[in-house]
């Protein structure tokens, strides 16, 4: 048994689950990603026994709680304690600056204001075009009934529709989370490799991000190019991102996911 359980161990891809775009729904890997497998391993608390998903909620609020108070009293502690080889009251109020500076300039990037500017726009559209599946399906059928094209062909198209819907809705919310990891290379400034690395995953994952919504908004405008103005906004702000990107990490694209690149 031990054995079967170090193959199995063997088998997971490590870190693929840093630098993926969390859609284990369509992802190929799910059996060799550590986190997926732990995830169905954890005991189902979605539908607990009745009267009983309060009392959960609570447990767990209380016990993620206590642990934050313990460990904030912990580092009080340690502050509070006379440190005669630490910095001065004046060298600290100036890290605590110097620290708050490179978070606000993360906040203020071009990179995080596009990406927020995306997920309003991108919204905004969805919310317009909300019946354009229905109405696809609907005049696929007809061209199918007046025998304009065949039923095969018209199921591909409606597939292809949906799949880029899907993937503009996926991607918008992901870019500005994914996007703000990323940028938190400005505010850290790393000097260990590994972690310089995995911000440079990160924006990896954003540019697929983006590769992946300009293609779906591009198969969108094939099958409906009247629309070609309301997108235009969106297309746009993908672009933008997408150069804004690459200048700040140039080494992204290069950069091999573990077991998706």
């Amino acid at each position: 048994m031990m054995r079967k359980n170090k193959m199995k161990e063997a088998d997971f891809i490590p870190g693929i689950y840093n630098y993926c775009d969390t859609w284990c729904e369509r992802c190929l890997f799910t059996a060799r990603c550590h986190s997926f497998q732990m995830q169905q391993e954890q005991p189902n608390t979605a539908n607990p026994a009745p009267n009983k998903s309060g009392e959960v909620l609570v447990q767990q609020l209380t016990e993620a709680l206590n642990l934050t108070k313990q460990y904030m009293e912990k580092l009080r502690a340690q502050s509070d304690a006379p440190d005669p080889d630490g910095p001065t009251e004046a060298e600290r109020q100036a890290l605590e600056e110097q620290a708050a500076f490179r978070r606000q300039q993360t906040k203020n990037h071009p990179i995080a204001k596009l990406s927020h500017q995306y997920l309003r726009t991108s919204g905004e559209w969805l919310r317009n075009e909300a019946d354009l599946l229905e109405v696809a399906g609907q005049e696929q059928l007809r061209v199918v009934d007046m025998g304009i094209r065949e039923y095969d062909d018209a199921l591909a198209t409606l597939n292809s529709l949906k799949d880029a819907w899907e993937m503009i809705k996926w991607y918008r919310t992901l870019i500005p989370v994914k996007a703000m990891s990323a940028l938190r290379v400005l505010s850290d400034t790393p000097t260990d490799p590994y972690l310089n690395n995995y911000y440079l995953g990160k924006a990896k994952l954003v540019l697929v991000c983006i590769d992946q919504s300009l293609s779906a908004w591009q198969t969108m405008l094939e099958s409906y190019p009247e629309k070609i103005d309301e997108a235009l906004d969106a297309l746009a702000l993908l672009s933008r991102m997408r150069r804004e990107m690459e200048e700040l990490f140039p080494a992204a694209r290069a950069f091999k996911r573990p077991g998706l690149d």
